[in-house]
């Protein structure tokens, strides 16, 4: 509890020969937080270039496919293997090349369809009204014309001047060249539109004759771009899904160092899985590697912890990860939160309710491999049990106050006694966060934030007695002695106002800019951390309040149940209930979930946590990966 695992900088010198089988067994053993080395660049490529380039050679080629195909990728993730890229880029390439030829075709006969359709509609209008099609081609006495008409409400009129046939939309129209124009001016009227120079010399059977064989092609066509997909289509997303997982080999080679003959990779283990790593590369190289080993302060970070804390390790991600050299705050994280959301939302009934939730969604997290879904279900299982158990302290069940006898106390009848306890909690959580702050100021060598600094021990030491001076005179009356107030309260605040001073003397700190400055930085400073602290400890008081509101919530179900049928056994009032509860549940819970959590980053977390840590992420490849 409060550890971190041992996490060692290692570096791997090993045979170059062997790169590819060293990365496919530590990826699928999962073992290492790769790093890179600053001094790459200087050192051969390695043939890594022309691997990269034919891995998205082949990851584009079985994307095109699969956006022609219609296939959707294998998700699941691919088989780390030793793969042979030049071949497989030649078959991916293969079928693309294929598939291309395929679909310019495809695109090509459907074109020469939609033309041909129009052409077969052209010629069919044309044989309806009688026009032989050569009549527009050839010129003659009269002018002639072939189109269609946006308006076909119109009767054909009876001119001397010239003669128009129509048949649906399309019209045909034959003048001298004197009314050719009065003609054209009647047809534009009706929204005409020519389209003789589109018209072909063929009759519509020997054109529907070639757009049977046009229909056949096309058929043919698609029957081998589905035959493509069903012989090859498995083939493509195997290949797809293997390319990715060894594309992310390739990136993690590319941390490494490559000379003529030898390779050179860094990162981070655990010391407990050292004993697996040395196995692993025994088993690939034989004994030709070298690993050497040292500690690092700046290795990143794998929280340990015991099952029962493990979720909450989620709270403590979301505010960052603790650094190598800080102490893990997980399991006062879990104490401090799930004790917290208990005071707030006490109530037997309804914390077995939010218990059963959580254990659900635990359930399915575990099911669906999401840890983040499983860790939430963790945390609402151990504040549902919280909330019953504050419940039993409460002596309230599914809202009713009058079903147990409190163990403790109601908080509606006791008000004040409810309001100093939870700010009596937010002044122990205040201490414990500042003792903390102390403590990782030691681990890392920084005595002045430890003892001089606004969360070090000075302020430590006057806040503890400030508290206890109050609680003093609230229970007899009586002021501090003035040695008390000399000795722990004024005399922490002389040295934490000496601190520039005293850190030049005893600690190495550079010197304050000038003295007027230092004074006026340091009043403020003063000023600024009593109304923080205040502010801090009075902030805990909406523990009390949100209990009240909980329970004025429980009140108002009861009212309105009450006013339906006194004796709560109608359905009415059952009804009530019932909706009441769940609307407790869901609104109060989610309530008192995120001001448990607003106190705990706020008020608690900001005295000792930075959270500039590395999460440890070892470089894993999928859990199927068997190298063939």
């Amino acid at each position: 509890m409060f550890v971190k695992s041992d996490i060692r900088k290692i570096t791997i010198a090993f045979d170059k020969e062997h790169q590819r089988r060293v990365y496919l067994a530590l990826g699928k053993a999962g073992l290492v937080h790769l790093a890179r080395f600053h001094e790459k660049d200087s050192l051969a490529d390695g043939g890594l270039q022309g691997e990269e380039s034919l891995t998205r050679e082949i990851l584009s080629a079985t994307a095109y496919t699969f956006a022609a195909l219609h296939l959707e990728p294998d998700e699941r993730g691919g088989e780390a293997r030793l793969v042979n890229t030049a071949q497989d880029e030649a078959a991916a390439s293969g079928v693309k090349r294929k598939l291309e030829r395929a679909l310019r075709l495809q695109t090509k006969i459907r074109d020469q369809r939609e033309i041909l359709a129009r052409d077969i509609e052209y010629a069919r209008a044309l044989e309806r009204m009688g026009i032989d099609a050569e009549m527009l081609k050839k010129p003659g006495i009269l002018q002639t014309v072939f189109g269609t008409v946006e308006q076909t409400d119109w009767l054909v009129p009876s001119d001397e001047r010239f003669m128009i046939v129509r048949t649906g939309r399309f019209v045909f129209g034959m003048a001298l060249p004197a009314f050719a124009a009065d003609m054209m001016q009647f047809l534009k009227e009706n929204g005409f539109a020519d389209q003789a120079k589109d018209v072909r010399t063929i009759s519509s059977a020997a054109l529907e004759k070639r757009a049977d064989i046009l229909r056949r092609r096309l058929a043919a066509l698609d029957a081998y771009v589905n035959r493509l997909k069903e012989e090859k289509g498995e083939f493509l997303r195997r290949m797809n899904a293997d390319y990715r997982a060894y594309e992310e080999v390739l990136k993690a080679i590319r941390l490494s160092v490559i000379s003529s003959r030898a390779m050179f990779l860094t990162g981070w283990v655990d010391a407990k899985e050292k004993a697996i790593l040395m196995e692993i590369m025994k088993e690939v190289c034989g004994g030709g590697f070298v690993v050497s080993e040292q500690k690092d302060a700046n290795a990143p970070v794998r929280l340990r912890n015991l099952w029962l804390f493990r979720p909450f390790e989620l709270l403590v991600k979301t505010m960052g990860m603790p650094s190598s050299n800080e102490l893990d705050p997980t399991p006062l994280a879990a104490v401090t939160y799930v004790m917290m959301f208990g005071l707030m939302f006490g109530d037997l009934g309804q914390g077995i309710v939010l218990m059963l939730c959580g254990w659900l969604l635990k359930k399915f997290g575990q099911k669906k491999a999401r840890e983040e879904l499983a860790q939430a279900g963790g945390i609402l299982l151990a504040c549902g049990g919280s909330a019953a158990v504050c419940g039993l302290l409460y002596g309230s069940v599914f809202s009713s106050e009058h079903l147990l006898p409190a163990l403790w106390f109601h908080p509606t009848a006791q008000i004040m006694r409810l309001f100093f306890f939870t700010i009596m909690m937010g002044v122990v959580f205040i201490l414990v966060g500042l003792c903390l702050n102390i403590i990782n100021s030691f681990v890392n060598a920084d005595y002045s934030e430890a003892l001089l600094e606004k969360r070090g021990l000075a302020i430590l030491v006057v806040y503890a007695a400030a508290v206890v001076f109050v609680l003093q005179y609230l229970k007899t009356g009586q002021p501090p002695a003035l040695w008390a107030l000399g000795i722990f309260m004024v005399l922490p605040l002389m040295i934490f106002s000496l601190r520039g001073l005293l850190g030049v003397l005893f600690l190495e700190k550079a010197k304050p800019h000038s003295p007027s400055e230092y004074i006026v930085e340091t009043i403020m400073e003063v000023v600024e951390i009593a109304l923080g602290l205040f502010a801090n400890t009075i902030s805990f008081i909406r523990v009390g309040a949100f209990a009240l509101s909980h329970a004025g919530l429980s009140i108002v179900t009861y009212t309105l149940a009450g006013m339906a049928d006194p004796s709560l056994k109608s359905v009415g009032a059952v009804i009530i209930i019932v909706c009441g509860n769940i609307f407790i549940i869901g609104f109060e819970g989610l309530i008192c979930g995120i001001q448990s959590l607003r106190l705990e980053y706020y008020e608690f977390f900001s005295k000792f946590f930075k959270g500039d840590g590395v999460v440890f992420s070892p470089f894993t490849l999928p859990a199927k990966a068997s190298e063939v």
